[in-house]
């Protein structure tokens, strides 16, 4: 048996990483390196990298992490979006636009593609401390006490439901179906976090990515905007011309059962 060393060491660390790296090209010269680097939720990393002018490239992790994280129920509070930007400024990129990105030329592009994949992976640690703010837990619990209420023997209502759209999967709030075979009905509790804009920006992607696929066409929505007094004008568009009920809840106010339950009535009759 060979005795190690510190240089065959070395040399089957760089096999094993050099095996385990992919680099694919995806579309217009777009790069999308999977690097080793293992996440809580059992993710490999993607880093992309986008051709600019002469040999100057944007790398970014295409706002990976926290998609995922809002995708398990996370809530990307401004406390959570801070913490990012500081250790993104420790490895020397920028969390920006939910993305973690920098700017670098090619000799350089292998350290900025391990500092990128580096913060996607330690993003995923929110989720060893994933505690909904209280009010937010609040609203979702009271809104979950009345659909079980008016579901009694008219619907199966089902909490955090993965579902598969066209392009990912998606996560819904609350599903309700209907007993006597009314379209189901996808409930999304909206919180304003990280921007109303941003929020209901992903609420369109995913209402528009569930319609796109056969089994969950026919789907209704209801969409649950909470803080509803700092929704811009634009933001409360999206949502209202892709969901077919917007139930508006300000700060301090409660889900009112009459409200949701006239909704439910009118979408399932």
């Amino acid at each position: 048996m060979p005795i190690a060393n510190c240089h065959s060491i070395k040399q089957l660390m760089a096999e094993h990483l050099t095996s385990q790296t992919d680099v694919q090209q995806i579309s217009d010269g777009i790069c999308v390196v999977t690097l080793p680097f293992q996440t809580l939720d059992q993710r490999f990393v993607d880093v992309f990298i986008e051709p600019r002018a002469n040999d100057y490239f944007l790398i970014n992790d295409g706002g990976k992490a926290v998609n995922e994280l809002i995708m398990q129920g996370m809530k990307i509070a401004e406390a959570t979006e801070r913490h990012f930007a500081i250790f993104a400024n420790r490895f020397g990129v920028a969390y920006t636009d939910e993305m973690f990105q920098t700017g670098s030329k090619l000799p350089d592009i292998a350290r900025a593609v391990t500092a990128i994949g580096m913060c996607s992976t330690l993003a995923m640690t929110e989720l060893l401390k994933s505690v909904p703010q209280a009010e937010e837990e609040t609203i979702e619990a009271q809104i979950g006490t009345i659909l079980r209420r008016w579901g009694r023997k008219r619907a199966k209502i089902t909490d955090r439901v993965k579902v598969e759209g066209e392009l990912k999967q998606h996560q819904f709030d609350f599903l309700v179906s209907p007993r006597k075979g009314a379209a189901p009905v996808a409930i999304s509790v909206l919180n304003p976090t990280a921007g109303a804009l941003s929020a209901a920006e992903r609420f369109g992607f995913k209402i528009k990515d569930i319609a796109a696929t056969p089994s969950t066409a026919k789907w209704k929505s209801v969409a649950v905007e909470t803080k509803a007094e700092v929704w811009s004008n634009d933001a409360r568009r999206i949502v209202e011309k892709c969901a077919d009920v917007v139930i508006p809840i300000s700060s301090g106010d409660r889900p009112e059962y009459q409200q949701i339950s006239d909704a439910l009535d009118r979408m399932v009759a």
